[in-house]
């Protein structure tokens, strides 16, 4: 008997052709008469263009062409949200790594020497990379105001709140940029024809490159054909830039008639491309004596860097969760992007979330501290319950699983055991530390116009059956749980379904794959193609059975008669239908439910279903190095339905792999707008050695519009990592830590004044 598809630990799909390298890759393909392309870009933060010279690049051998804005037939304009950031400067440029041209030569080296011998020459204005300089700018603006973006939550009577408080508490925090450091550059290729545009790219939005590169060329946006190459890696950072890098090379193919190749070198994708957004954060928090919250007052400051690209959609989510799943009847929370000089901060996984988490699960720390409570005794008092309502006064009735995550990750760690055991040695402190937080899954109210997506399916005469989702997949397993939804969906072996490679014009516009979409979306979507396919199917095993289609279902591989448990092959009833020209091919759409939402207060429906997560982190603590070292982390994860334990596991495993090295590792820095840490040996990701033992424990409470009850993981997998870290590492020291990420120099500095 075939085994359910789904909740089964199904390896991999795409794993074999990825480790045997038969996967191949944008840097592995080419196509005839190809030619490259390389941006230049600005070598100065803040300032003027007085004037271009190419005459260098155009006597060098190999050299093609070099455009600029002037020669861009639709419109100079690529901001995902906002309509501030042109394909390529006019005039102003606002960080380094500002796009001013593109030059086009026979070879990639040639093209990036061409590149490096366009002289521009600038004049200089006063450039401000802080958020503090950008609010006290007395100008020149990066645009015309400094602020990108602000939202706010505004919710029962603050005033009375704190009046009521017994303590008040304060406390400010920050968070750095974070590199996606995707092991794949960006990069695509494209292929300009009479009247139409052919793209293929390391990317995770093809919709978004199909409307600026429309708007860029002028041509229509169904001319637009983009197709998602194999993608190694994205984590958010393929979701804004690879609009900018595809309008660029079709401006270039169309300029000299030709395929082109554009893929970035890895010095200058960490310099051009979006990051993490750095958050300050002020915290005030109003309790009573028994440890009830009664008030919050949060203010939230982020660096969006020289364009807001989706500076909008993190300050959003980040106001929305910035007090994590807690009962707090009055609440005052303002969140606002400030523009600087530094290149653009935009999507990375947990858009917000993380930053905001490490704000709130830490002021949960400091709070009990001064309570003298149990930090998961003071949680468990405040933590949201069904029939409770967020601080957007959402109620909450089904799928509310906070309060589970807390219980199972305390009893498998067993808090209070490993927390009493504080020190090993005279040189070595350990701690313990937990975080908790909840995420909306999708967009939420601000992105619910763009929040549908599609899946097709269709039955060939062999049995094996295609399926298309406007989706895609960037490492995260989607094609492996697409195909067990679908398999589910038609009660049909897995082996039977072949996951098409994603590309625009075989659905209609399906949104971003971002904000832990993909399960949600494209498993409501195909459900709803399958709702299609069924009846037809069914009806053709009547005729071919004599039995009514009321009794009949599908199962294993067959449709068996439910009363006599007769059945006929799936193969048969196919063989059937294409005899008789039935069809066997259908669409799937999803959108999610409206949201009551009102933007000017911040309160009502944010998003229409919550995942929820607790991390507890074991620590030890070098008190002669000052390096921290994770042992171990207990990971809750309420995933609704789990498609896929194994799959899952992964995304917690590689989560949490990203927020050990954003808590500790990764110190991504600047030098006057200029990146000083442009590789692994001045970056330091987290390598196999700083990775703990995880132990994922997998709750399933199914969400009733979720497909069979599932939620998103990719996202929640980080946000409560680095959050959880800083409280272990806290407790360990007795004092706190409000700073990421946690470098040794720092942590040394605490010991000492703590000594003192």
């Amino acid at each position: 008997m075939i085994k359910s598809p789904l909740g089964s630990r199904i390896s991999r799909i795409d794993a074999a052709d990825k480790v045997t390298g038969k996967t191949k890759f944008l840097t592995d393909m080419s196509v005839p008469g190809m030619v490259y392309a390389y941006p230049i870009y600005s070598s100065i933060p803040f300032g003027h263009i007085t004037d271009i010279n190419s005459a260098a690049a155009e006597s060098l051998t190999g050299f093609i062409g070099f455009y600029t804005h002037k020669d861009i037939p639709g419109k100079n304009q690529v901001g995902v949200i906002l309509p501030d950031q042109p394909l390529l400067v006019e005039k102003t440029v606002r960080f380094i790594g500002d796009v001013i041209g593109v030059v086009v030569a026979d070879t990639h080296e040639n093209a990036r020497k061409a590149a490096s011998l366009i002289d521009i020459s600038y004049e200089t204005l006063d450039p401000v990379f802080t958020i503090e300089d950008s609010k006290n700018s007395s100008g020149p603006l990066l645009h015309e105001t400094n602020i990108a973006c602000s939202h706010r939550v505004i919710k029962g009577d603050i005033s009375k709140g704190f009046e009521t408080s017994h303590h008040i508490i304060e406390a400010s925090f920050t968070t750095p940029v974070q590199e996606h450091y995707y092991l794949e550059p960006q990069g695509c290729i494209v292929i300009p024809g009479e009247d139409q545009i052919y793209i293929i790219g390391s990317l995770q939005c093809p919709y978004y490159i199909q409307k600026a590169v429309a708007a860029i060329t002028g041509y229509p946006i169904e001319n637009i054909i983009v197709e998602q190459a194999p993608t190694g890696g994205a984590f958010g950072g393929k979701e804004d830039v690879p609009s900018e890098i595809c309008a660029r090379t079709a401006l270039a193919a169309l300029m000299v008639k030709r395929p082109v190749k554009m893929v970035y070198d890895r010095k200058d994708d960490m310099q051009i491309t979006s990051k993490r957004h750095p958050f300050q954060m002020h915290y005030k928090i109003g309790v009573s004596n028994s440890g009830e919250i009664l008030a919050a007052e949060v203010r939230l400051e982020e660096n969006a860097g020289a364009y807001a690209t989706l500076s909008s959609v993190v300050s959003y989510r980040a106001s929305i969760q910035g007090l994590g799943p807690y009962r707090i009847p009055n609440v005052k929370m303002e969140s606002t992007s400030y523009y600087t000089n530094l290149p653009p901060n935009g999507a990375f996984r947990g858009f917000g979330s993380p930053q905001a988490a490490f704000g709130h699960e830490r002021m949960m720390d400091i709070v009990a501290n001064k309570l003298g409570m149990d930090p998961i005794e003071f949680r468990l008092k405040n933590i949201i319950r069904s029939g409770d309502s967020t601080i957007t006064g959402q109620e909450l009735v089904t799928s509310v699983s906070a309060e589970e995550t807390i219980v199972q990750a305390r009893d498998a760690a067993g808090w209070m055991d490993i927390r009493s055991k504080s020190t090993l040695d005279s040189r070595y402190i350990t701690g313990v530390g937990i975080a908790v937080t909840h995420y909306g899954n999708c967009l939420g109210a601000a992105g619910w116009h763009m929040d549908g997506s599609g899946a097709s399916v269709r039955i060939r005469e062999d049995g094996q059956i295609d399926v298309a989702f406007g989706l895609v997949e960037m490492g995260q397993g989607a094609l492996t749980a697409v195909a067990q939804m679908t398999a589910e969906a038609l009660g049909v072996d897995v082996s039977r379904i072949n996951v098409l490679p994603t590309r625009s014009d075989r659905l209609p516009d399906s949104g971003p794959s971002v904000a832990s979409r993909n399960v949600v979306m494209t498993g409501r979507a195909i459900q709803d193609a399958v709702s299609k396919l069924t009846p037809p199917i069914l009806k053709a095993a009547s005729n071919m059975m004599d039995f009514p289609t009321g009794l009949l279902e599908l199962k294993n591989d067959q449709i068996i008669d439910g009363q006599t448990g007769n059945s006929i092959s799936f193969n048969d009833v196919l063989q059937y239908m294409f005899t008789h020209n039935i069809p066997t091919q259908s669409e799937g759409w999803w959108h999610v439910p409206p949201l009551k939402f009102d933007p000017q207060t911040g309160l009502g429906e944010a998003y229409f279903t919550y995942s929820y997560a607790t991390h507890l982190a074991k620590v030890r603590v070098d008190t002669v190095t000052g390096l921290v070292f994770v042992d171990k982390i207990w990971a809750a994860h309420d995933v609704g339905k789990a498609i896929n334990p194994a799959g899952i596991e992964g995304q917690v495993e590689g989560g949490i792999a990203q927020g050990i090295g954003w808590a500790l590792t990764e110190n991504f820095r600047y030098d006057q707008g200029k990146v000083i840490t442009p590789g692994l040996t001045t970056y330091l990701l987290p390598t196999a050695g700083d990775i703990p033992e995880i132990e994922t424990i997998i709750i399933e409470n199914p969400a009733p519009d979720g497909p069979w009850g599932a939620k998103g993981i990719g996202e929640p997998s980080i946000i409560p990592t680095a959050a959880a870290i800083a409280n272990a590492v806290s407790h360990a020291l007795g004092a706190q830590i409000n700073n990421l990420p946690i470098t040794p120099e720092n942590v040394l500095n605490l010991i000492k004044r703590k000594a003192s």
